[in-house]
């Protein structure tokens, strides 16, 4: 099988490279910022420029290629006027000529902040995104359905949790022994090692699956919950828990300041992804793939994350400005 993947550089992408590059596929990486092309020395990939803005550069990518795992985008809780060109745009210009080149399916890494937060997620709740980040993920879920019911590739949406590991956003802040929780950390949130992250998204591309869903490890914990476990293999670690109000209005302005910089994390609907109430109490897509998670909760996710710190030096793409 020939499989593109998008996103390659980024945290999730570059642990579905990993995975892929020792199986029998063939692998087509794209990358928009050849800078970082230097993670993926060594590994036996096809490495292609692209850009989600650029339809020539799409056409290129697709040629040849029968799935493809799509994770490129602008990875942040900004506005939806900045995310939409990329997630949005990007996506269905991709599904289209997709489409045109004769893809066959296509693995969405979609989201679960489409959901809004207030209660516990399953198969048959309404997806009702209150940040645009969850708005334009959507959009995109949308958009390309739309493609595949017009004849195009077959669609899998798979909407992920907060996935973490050790080349992840919140334990880059872990590594410097300092985390900075906008909130009281009592609320449930999903949670998924990367490696199982890839293993979901990997085994929706090569058996084909279709359809849209949640997916998350096996256990239901608060970030009070996912800190206190951090606590016991890493005592060191701080966790300096800060008002939400006052996170929101400090975000908000930062987040107006740097955003004129480039791609940043800091903005009010940031603090508000973070807040949401998001448990996941189904196991739908871990039983249609026939898989069970590596990790299924996050007491043995977080020290095998620690762990990876010893073979991982990393800079996260939001941090990276070669």
């Amino acid at each position: 099988m020939r499989i593109l993947l998008t996103g390659a550089t980024g945290f999730i992408g570059s642990e579905l490279v990993r995975q892929l590059a020792v199986t029998e596929h063939h692998l087509r990486v794209m990358v928009h910022r050849p800078a970082r092309a230097a993670l993926l020395a060594g590994v036996d990939v096809e490495p292609v420029y692209g850009d989600l803005r650029s339809v020539p550069s799409l056409r290129s990518a697709v040629e040849g290629i029968d799935v493809v795992i799509h994770l490129g985008a602008r990875a942040t809780f900004e506005s939806l006027s900045r995310l939409s060109p990329t997630i949005v745009e990007g996506t269905a210009q991709l599904a289209r000529v997709g489409a045109e080149a004769g893809v066959e399916h296509i693995v969405y890494g979609s989201s679960m902040f489409v959901y809004d937060g207030t209660t516990a997620v399953d198969d048959d709740t309404v997806a009702n995104p209150t940040i645009d980040y969850g708005r334009a993920k959507l959009s995109a879920e949308s958009a390309i359905s739309r493609i595949a019911d017009a004849g195009g590739p077959t669609v899998a949406n798979v909407r992920l949790p907060h996935v973490y590991g050790p080349q992840s956003l919140l334990f880059g802040l872990v590594r410097h022994g300092r985390v900075l929780f906008p909130g009281s950390g009592k609320n449930p949130f999903a949670q998924l090692h990367v490696e199982d992250a890839a293993r979901v998204l990997i085994a929706a591309a090569t058996q084909r699956w279709s359809g849209t869903a949640p997916v998350a490890d096996d256990a239901i914990v608060t970030w009070n919950d996912f800190f206190d476990v951090l606590g016991i293999f890493a005592p060191d670690v701080r966790v300096l828990r800060v008002p939400q109000p006052l996170a929101t209005g400090t975000a908000a302005l930062g987040g107006a300041l740097l955003g004129r910089l480039g791609p940043t994390m800091v903005s009010a609907d940031t603090v508000r992804g973070w807040n949401l109430s998001l448990p996941l109490t189904s196991r739908t897509l871990w039983s249609e793939l026939g898989l069970d998670p590596r990790y299924p909760s996050v007491v043995q996710g977080i020290p095998a994350t620690l762990d990876g710190y010893v073979a991982f030096r990393w800079r996260h793409p939001l941090f990276d400005r070669s």
